[in-house]
This record gives C-alpha cells, structure tokens and sequence, in this order.
C-alpha cells in the first residue's frame, strides 16, 4: 500500500513537545534527544521557536552546531521577525505558521481572506529571499474552507515555499476526512505535503496514517505522543505501524523505541501510561489463562508485534486469571520445579485470593513456603 512510496518523520518532541503542561527541557537535555533521534532515524528534527524565550533561541544555536543527518527545521510565526531569528542563528529549515480557518483570521489575527493571503505572500517570499526551506503550515486546516485552503496552498507554492503542511491543529479529522483532504491537496500542489495531526479525539496516529496513504509524505510525530493539549501521535505508534502493517522499511533502530521512551519520561517527568501501545508496561504482558497458554505455545496467537523487535520482554502477569501455563512459566523462571498436582494446589490459592492483583515472584515464594513447598 505505501511500498515505494517516500515516507518521512519529522519529529517535534523538542519544540512541540515542551508545549505539554508542566514539561520544560533544559538545553543539555535537548542536545541528547536530538542526537538520539538522529540515531534512530527520523528525517527531521524540529529544533524550536527561537522567539519564545532566550533558553529557546539559546537552545536553536547549540541544536544547530549539532553534526546531525537528520534535517534540522526551527519554527516560527510568519513574520519577518521570526525569519529573521532563524536566519540569524542560520538553520536550514524553518516552518512558519499562520491560521487560516475562519477562527483563526476573525479571533487570532483580525484579518480577512484577502489581507491574510497578502501577507502570506510577503512572508513566504521573504523567507526565500533570507535563504531559508521553507515550510508553510496552514494552521487549523481542518476547518479550513477547502477552496481557501487550496488558494492559500497555491499561493505558497508560488511564492517558492518547498513543503506545504496541513494542521489538524483540535484533531477533529477522521481518517476518511483526512484521506479526502490529502488527496485534494496532492493533486493541487506540486511541493511533498506534510501532516500536523494532534489528538484531541485520540484519531492523531490513525489521520497519520491515512495521510500517508492519501499521498503525504512527511507526518509529525512527538516520543510518548507529547505535545499541546493531548499531544501528537506517539513516534512509536507510528513507526510500527508502518513497519508492521505497511511492510515499510524506514530503516529506523527499532530497538531505541524502549530508550526513547524512558529517556523522555525521565526529562518531561511524565510517565508513560501502563496500557500505552508499544512502550507501555503492559504492552507485552498477557494476563487471562488461555491467553496465556496460546503464547506459550506460539506468540503470535495474541502478539502482532514482536517485543524481542523492540528489546522488550513478554511477561506473563500473575492473579485470579491465571491459568497453569502462566503460573508454571513464572516458576520456572524463578527456578521452581512443581509437579502438575501441586501447581493446581498453588493455582487454587492463589483464585482464592482476587483481592491481590499482583503476585511477583517474593509473593509466590511466601506462598510456596505457606504451604510447605520448598522454592
């Protein structure tokens, strides 16, 4: 389906990704991220706004310094300060923004179509003349009048922008919309799309994925999902995804995902949910007897992605759902031998236990030794 076709990840943890509530990343911090993410293979790394304060701007610079392959793009307004900013600092890529649903030129910018596709014009052109790539976003595109929207991507095209992206900025697409939208456009420009998609419906990695599928070539992404509100798409999610369903080869060290993820919930000081596809606690943890048993016997029964893909580990978790497999594959690992008469007695005790929802290996050995059973 997407075999072939040039697929690429730009990811915004550095930039959108300090827009979560109560998320600030120091400079050092962002250095070690950025040279990770570039390790791990994504095609762009968006480094920040400059204009946001003296640590951003500071942070852009030493970013900038950085021996990356991966593109580097700041963002920005679209206004000839900020292009002046990251001109200044000397970044190659810059995606600027400007909101052109009719909320954002009624409430934000107080303009009308007209005055906002002129300074469009004067931007974009202005940007070109500074030397910079350009990336121009149209912000809230989704609720965007599509003839406008087509205008306005026309415009920038002509003004010489390279790339042009389309921001679900509330996340209120569904897929089949965003398929709809993608292919319009694609068939009106002639610059690659991208696709900005947040989450705000929990639709954020599915509308990716659709884009892609429409024609874009480029999709935002932030590690864990960060971002304003309830975030972007989760980098892992994404990728595979891609890998796993699409068959696409991105070339990306799968195996980073796990780092990336504790990386990342050490500096935002967030954790990651336990039920998070991918890179949560349980993502990997089976649980009901049968379920349990199947793995056993072969993991794809109940795992479509592999964890020894990601250097995770399967586990199989310990309660009232139990089933002998389960229980026989923990003792085993903790070096117990049980004949099959006393693992049924072990697994009685421990159904007659609901209220204990998690029975590690210092619970068994305590039960073990409650019933006479030497471990």
């Amino acid at each position: 389906m997407l075999i072939g076709q040039k697929i690429e990840i730009l990811d915004s943890t550095l930039r959108e990704g300090e827009q979560t509530p109560g998320v600030s990343f120091s400079i050092d911090q962002k250095i070690v991220m950025a040279n990770r993410l570039d390790t791990f293979g994504v095609d762009f790394i968006e480094l920040g706004h400059p204009a946001v304060s003296p640590d951003v701007y500071e942070a852009v610079e030493s970013l900038n310094n950085l021996d990356l392959k991966a593109k580097k793009m700041a963002h920005g307004r679209a206004s000839k300060s900020d292009i002046n900013d990251v001109a200044a600092i000397g970044v190659e890529w810059m995606g600027i923004f400007f909101g052109t649903s009719p909320l954002s030129l009624k409430h934000k910018f107080n303009v009308t179509k007209k005055e906002a596709l002129q300074r469009i014009e004067t931007v974009v052109k202005y940007g070109k003349d500074k030397g910079l790539k350009l990336r121009f976003t149209a912000e809230d595109a989704s609720r965007t009048d599509l003839d406008y929207l087509i205008q306005v991507g026309q415009l920038v095209q002509q003004s010489g922008a390279d790339r042009f992206s389309l921001a679900d900025t509330v996340g209120c697409l569904t897929p089949t919309k965003m398929q709809k939208l993608v292919r319009k456009m694609v068939s009106e420009l002639d610059i690659p799309i991208h696709v900005h998609c947040h989450n705000d419906f929990g639709m954020a990695t599915a509308n990716s994925l659709s884009a892609l599928e429409a024609g874009a070539q480029c999709v935002d992404v932030a590690v864990n999902g960060l971002g304003e509100r309830c975030g972007l798409p989760p980098l892992a999610e994404v990728v595979i995804a891609l890998t796993n369903i699409y068959k696409v080869n991105g070339n990306w060290d799968l195996g980073m995902i796990p780092e990336l993820t504790k990386m990342v919930d050490s500096f935002s000081k967030l954790v990651s949910n336990a039920n998070q596809p991918i890179v949560g606690k349980n993502a990997f943890t089976h649980k009901a007897g049968l379920h349990v048993k199947a793995v056993v016997e072969e993991p794809k029964s109940y795992e479509a992605i592999s964890p020894e893909s990601l250097n995770r580990e399967r586990h199989f978790a310990i309660d009232k759902f139990t089933g002998k497999s389960a229980l026989k594959n923990r003792l085993v690992k903790m070096g117990v031998k049980i004949q099959n008469q006393r693992l049924k007695a072990i697994l009685l005790e421990i159904k007659m236990h609901p209220e204990k929802v998690i029975w590690d290996d210092d619970s068994l050995i305590s039960l073990l030794k409650s019933m006479g059973i030497k471990s």
